[in-house]
């Protein structure tokens, strides 16, 4: 655990009651200031095995959304969480143990947790769910890989960043790749029931997914991604499955194809636990810039893994609209000379 800084003086008295998000406010505006990043003599050396190693969370991500398509075969939104959540918890927490040693967490922070568990698992993975469902693979994977522009601009909306002209350049190119994606998806001849709705769905995935990198941030500095990211999927557990018992219990278990069970465990296991630790490992080594680079590939990835095994053939103005919306990614996110807080920002708002 960290060691504690002074207390000081509440400057925000009607937020002095929550004292993770009062230090998130009144900290804001300098706790953003520059890190030096360490000169090329004293990077140590990194083995290629890392590369290939990270190199696998694009694939696992991007598959991720084949396996769902699959899911949603015999699946409701709410049966498949359920399902889903009955597995994660048990392998996340044996993750962290492994790991760290420590499931330990102190109780004045439990109510941070309980709230960005309904944010971050029990509102956001319904709508990443249902934005899945809902939407052609191309656009339903470029429009959650946004959410590091969405964070930046709600950061600089609360003054807690300098939107730069790089930045502002970047989100311009980024929203118009997001919209030769969609504008190409209306003319698509797969576009499942419920498309438009479907966009916006995902769209408000990727910006709730923003707000939990922004304000989970107090968390991140006492505890580690992976602890945090344990616990709010323990308590979203308790929402969820509850939710959606009944729709899971309605599933013919002992007639799933042989391909729905891998895909179930895929979802379970690979996508919800395996990219998120290796995610980590990629950031504590390499840094959250050259590990973001990884995270372009994932709408590429889908994509052409839709086509190849789902028959979905984007048009050429959505394959146009993914590659100008990864470069206006690639000019929106902090570069090498981020910040701590960018840094522990990339980390969570990478994740399927």
């Amino acid at each position: 655990m960290l060691p504690r800084t002074p207390e000081r003086a509440p400057l925000y008295p009607h937020v002095a009651r929550w004292p993770l998000i009062a230090m998130a406010v009144k900290t804001a505006p300098t706790r953003l200031a520059a890190v030096t990043a360490p000169t090329a003599e004293a990077q140590p050396r990194v083995s290629a095995w890392i590369y290939l190693w990270l190199a696998t969370v694009p694939l696992t991500w991007g598959f991720n959304f084949i396996s769902l398509k699959v899911l949603f075969r015999d699946f409701t939104v709410l049966g498949l969480l359920s399902s889903r959540y009955l597995v994660m918890v048990w392998a996340l927490f044996l993750t962290l143990w492994l790991f760290e040693r420590d499931l330990s967490i102190q109780r004045k922070h439990l109510r941070y947790f309980i709230l960005f568990a309904l944010v971050a698992v029990g509102i956001y993975q319904i709508c990443f769910a249902a934005g899945v469902m809902y939407t052609l693979t191309a656009e339903s994977s470029l429009l959650i890989s946004t959410a590091p522009i969405w964070t930046m601009l709600i950061t600089a909306a609360l003054g807690w960043e300098a939107l730069t002209w790089r930045r502002g350049l970047g989100t311009l190119v980024g929203f118009s790749g997001i919209a030769c994606v969609i504008l190409g998806g209306l003319e698509a001849r797969q576009a499942p029931e419920h498309h438009l709705a479907g966009l916006g769905i995902m769209a408000l995935a990727a910006i709730l997914w923003a707000c939990y990198a922004i304000f989970s941030k107090p968390l991140l500095k006492v505890y580690s991604p992976l602890k945090v990211t344990a616990y709010i999927h323990l308590i979203g557990a308790f929402l969820l499955i509850p939710l959606g018992a009944r729709e899971a219990l309605a599933v013919d278990w002992a007639h799933l194809a042989p391909l729905t069970w891998m895909c179930f465990f895929y979802f379970a296991l690979l996508a919800g636990v395996y990219g998120f630790v290796t995610w980590y490992r990629g950031v504590a080594v390499l840094g959250s810039s050259r590990t973001m680079l990884f995270q372009y590939c994932v709408p590429v990835i889908a994509t052409l893994a839709a086509y190849f095994l789902l028959g979905e053939k984007p048009t050429l103005v959505q394959v146009a609209g993914i590659f100008i919306t990864l470069v206006g990614l690639q000019l929106a996110v902090p570069g090498p000379a981020q910040s701590k807080a960018d840094r522990l920002s990339a980390v969570v708002a990478s994740g399927e």
